[in-house]
């Protein structure tokens, strides 16, 4: 009997602990309610100064979960907008608050794409669940003004003295900057620098793009380039400011802020003129100004540079001119062999020495190293010194006249295809070439082949092809381009390259 009782009371035991264990596990996660949201503050205008202090606490009420803070879940949302559509989220787990840095937030009112400076209203909410997100209320809705900050950027020059820029050292550095990082969002930040004369406010800059860079290299010849756009006359000096302009984005339409001005003194030079003539009574056309065209025209061999292949006559003298027919600029040196090159008042009153010895010379004038050179010319016969009615003509199954050099044979005989001599060793044609054929440039026009130039290539590629004269010019003639239309062929004896290009 006693051990049917022991029985009895076990089976009830269990029975009971049983029941009670699923009434525990009907209750042991009830519902919790909506947390009520309060801000330590209404309005947050936080300053650089404060990017690692505390400028915003959020707090929130127990959700009354039956299970330990840990097992809590809480989403901080907050949006430009009350309907929370493009919300930027933070999770808490457990605690009932949460606080933000003024980094923190300036980043956060960047990424909604507001600008610096200005207050707007954001909208905070919680989301409270368990762990798992079983069991979510959202909170209340609080509204607070926001203003985000700008870092400000500080520009510094390596140096702010006067700066006095010389031709002679156009590819050397002028100047260097560099500026801190101002970051605002989660986009790269590109800067430029701006460069404008004092008083023009930057309202028209010459800039110079940096990309997420924080230094910059300028050369002389790139700032004297940018100054004389900025409004320094070439040859005068002249006040000019300096900013940084940090942009939001890589097209840098998207302006952030810029940073301090710094005024640096500039003085510039002259650039290279966009022609240079020769003249003198060491020269063929004597001191007749304007000067004989295109034969006492200097050929630009560069942006910097000019030369020319020329009669000079021992005893004489000769001057470099910027304009045809003036005499107010000039350019010239005290060396008959070259040396450093003189401008103006500088230009020895006896004007620069002609050779020694008479004869052909090839002069080189470089605005860069700010240098001439006089050297007696050695390379390969010019069509002027050379040719019966000294031109230049093309000839060959590549061209429309064939390969008949009578200048009779109108309307397509060679007397139709003569280059235009545009300055003293560059000359030009226009004209439809075949592809497949090819073709001759020739110093005369009157049944002779006595003398040929030409090359091995098409000339279409970049920096063209190398002149060859005579034997040198391969037995199969100059090929034509690949592709048959018009084309312009420029040959140019300063260089030794002609250029074949559609036209």
């Amino acid at each position: 009997m006693k051990h049917n009782l022991k029985i009895f009371l076990a089976v009830a035991t269990c029975m009971i602990t049983f029941g009670a264990c699923k009434k525990m596990a009907n209750t042991y996660f009830p519902n919790g309610k909506p947390v009520t949201l309060t801000s330590s503050t209404t309005t947050v205008a936080a300053s650089p100064a404060d990017s690692s202090t505390t400028v915003l606490t959020l707090n929130w009420t127990n959700p009354k979960y039956a299970t330990d803070s840990s097992n809590q879940k809480f989403i901080i949302e907050m949006d430009s907008t009350a309907n929370f559509t493009t919300k930027i989220t933070f999770e808490a787990d457990g605690p009932l608050s949460y606080s933000f840095t003024g980094s923190q937030l300036n980043s956060l009112l960047a990424n909604f794409g507001f600008p610096a400076g200005k207050s707007f209203s954001i909208y905070v909410r919680v989301t409270s669940s368990y762990a798992n997100n079983n069991e979510q209320y959202k909170s209340n809705s609080v509204t607070i003004a926001m203003t985000p900050y700008f870092v400000p950027i500080t520009l510094t020059p390596s140096s702010a003295n006067p700066l006095v820029l010389q031709i002679s050292n156009a590819s050397e550095s002028a100047l260097s900057f560099n500026w801190n990082a101002s970051p605002y969002g989660a986009d790269t930040i590109y800067y430029e620098l701006q460069l404008d004369t004092v008083g023009g406010n930057f309202s028209n800059p010459q800039v110079i793009k940096y990309g997420n860079a924080l230094t910059s290299n300028i050369t002389v010849n790139d700032l004297n380039t940018a100054a004389i756009a900025a409004g320094v006359i070439g040859g005068s000096t002249k006040n000019v400011e300096f900013r940084i302009v940090s942009f939001s984005g890589t097209n840098y339409t998207k302006m952030l802020g810029s940073s301090n001005t710094v005024t640096i003194s500039l003085t510039t030079y002259v650039a290279a003129p966009d022609n240079l003539y020769i003249v003198g009574d060491a020269t063929p056309g004597g001191w007749g100004n304007p000067v004989p065209l295109p034969t006492q025209q200097f050929t630009k061999i560069n942006a910097v540079s000019y030369g020319i292949i020329i009669n000079l006559t021992a005893g004489g003298s000769y001057l470099f001119l910027p304009l045809n027919g003036d005499w107010t600029h000039k350019y010239g040196g005290s060396s008959a062999s070259g040396g450093t090159l003189l401008a103006d008042n500088a230009v020895p009153g006896s004007n620069t020495p002609g050779p020694a010895t008479s004869g052909l010379y090839e002069i080189i004038v470089n605005f860069q190293t700010n240098t001439y050179s006089v050297t007696p010319y050695t390379g390969m016969p010019l069509p002027t010194s050379i040719g019966i009615n000294k031109g230049l003509w093309i000839i060959g199954d590549a061209t429309p006249g064939g390969w008949n050099n009578n200048s009779s044979n109108a309307p397509n005989g060679i007397g139709n295809q003569q280059f235009t001599q545009i300055s003293n060793a560059e000359y030009q044609i226009t004209i439809p070439l075949t592809a497949g054929k090819s073709y001759l440039m020739i110093p005369e026009d009157v049944n002779s082949w006595a003398n040929k130039y030409g090359g091995s290539t098409d000339g279409t590629a970049s920096g063209g092809g190398t002149i060859l004269f005579d034997n040198d010019v391969p037995g199969s003639n100059t090929p034509a381009p690949t592709v048959s239309g018009t084309y312009m062929v420029d040959v140019n004896f300063i260089t030794g390259k002609y250029t074949v290009t559609p036209n």
